[in-house]
């Protein structure tokens, strides 16, 4: 049976031992992080809070449009119903 292999994670660079016959990690040895200070922790937060305002401003935005777009389909189809003359489909006629 082939030896475990030794990788390094190119993102966390965590030590990670590798089987090499089914490529599954066996081990990972995780560096540790560093504590951060609370100031940067607080300005991290803030940021984020500002990112996450304007994702939901892009969804009421996007949710606006898509009862837009839906109220115009509606209408086409009302529209293209009132001009057709063919009868309705019978729901047996395929059997």
């Amino acid at each position: 049976m082939p030896e475990a292999l030794d990788i390094t994670c190119p993102c966390c660079e965590a030590l990670l031992k590798v089987d090499p016959e089914t490529g599954s990690v066996i081990w990972a040895d995780r560096k540790k992080k560093t504590p951060k200070s609370f100031d940067d922790l607080v300005t991290r937060a803030q940021s984020r809070k500002g990112l996450l305002d304007e994702k939901f401003a892009r969804s009421v935005n996007q949710t606006k449009r898509a009862s837009e777009i839906l109220d115009k389909k509606f209408e086409e189809a009302r529209r293209r119903a009132e001009s057709d003359d063919s009868p309705p489909p019978h729901p047996f006629e395929n059997d």
